[in-house]
Parts: structure tokens; sequence; C-alpha cells
């Protein structure tokens, strides 16, 4: 898929150097949830997860061909309580962008590109409080806040999008 920056395709072992610098950044790390203190085996092993998932994605800036970022398209794994209150086809969308290519609008053409491809009946978002950035990007987009529950010691406020909003 491309956007006017960017070629968004599936992640791959050629991406490796790229994501473990990008998700070294302590605060990249925060705001997707990743340990505080990870070495290159626990970095390998979260990429490795990647390249194993169908809908991983990387984001590469056509002009440089630097990877900005990635973006995962996976099941929803939503508490019962919240899945319940859902449409039954729904999909969590999951991204970071790389710290030294933040606030350049890269996400939000990614989205708007991505979105309208994926066949779901509600897409769902987690952020935690603290990323403000994520959070005004999913409004700017139209989700809503849904619903906020604990993870491991965190809070997560999950944003959902809903018909008619989902194909903009």
């Amino acid at each position: 898929m491309e956007t006017g920056r960017l070629h968004i395709r599936r992640i791959n072992e050629e991406d490796e150097k790229s994501f473990i610098n990008g998700i070294s950044d302590r605060k990249l790390r925060t705001c997707y949830g990743f340990p505080d203190e990870m070495d290159l085996s626990v970095s390998r092993k979260i990429f490795q997860r990647f390249c194993s998932l169908q809908r991983a994605f990387s984001l590469i800036r056509q002009d440089t061909g630097e990877m900005v970022g990635f973006l995962l398209d996976v099941e929803p794994e939503l508490p019962t309580e919240i899945a319940a209150k859902l449409p039954q086809k729904g999909r969590t969308l999951a991204y970071a962008v790389y710290t030294s290519f933040q606030r350049q609008g890269y996400m939000e053409e990614t989205l708007c590109a991505y979105i309208p491809s994926m066949d779901a009946e509600y897409i769902h978002c987690g952020h935690f409080p603290e990323n403000e950035a994520s959070k005004n990007l999913l409004i700017k987009l139209g989700f809503k806040e849904f619903s906020k529950h604990q993870t491991g010691m965190k809070q997560i406020v999950d944003e959902i999008l809903l018909p008619p909003d989902l194909h903009k």
C-alpha cells in the first residue's frame, strides 16, 4: 500500500535493525507499553513476534527508504465486559512512529490509507492516558473513548471507531 510519502508493507527480516533502533528509545517504549529495560535479546523476540503476525507492517519513507514506524492489525483482546458491548467483527490496530519521525503526520497518513481497506464492524485502538499524541490523533480520525481498563500496572483507554465513521 502506498500513501503520499510512505510505502506500507509487511514487516520482514530486513527491518530488524531499524525496528530495534526505533524501540530502543525509552519514550517510545513507555508510550507503547514495552518493558522499561530491554536488552537486545528481548528486542529481537519482540521483532520476531511481529514478523510472525499476518498483518504487521513497516512504514517506509518513499524518498529515503527509512523505516519510520510500524502498524499492527490484530484480533481484539478486550476484557469480556467490554467485548460484549461491541459488534462481533472487530480489529485492533496498534502502532508506533519512532521518536525522530514523530509529529510529522506519518501515522495519520498511514491510518487514513489503511482503515478504509479493513473488513471490520469496529476498530479498536488503545492508548495509555499519558500518550496525548495518540489520543489526539484518534479523536481527529473519529474514534470515541469507549472504556478504560487495567493491563498489568497500567491503565489503557480504549478508543473505538464504529460505523458510520468507519469508512469515511
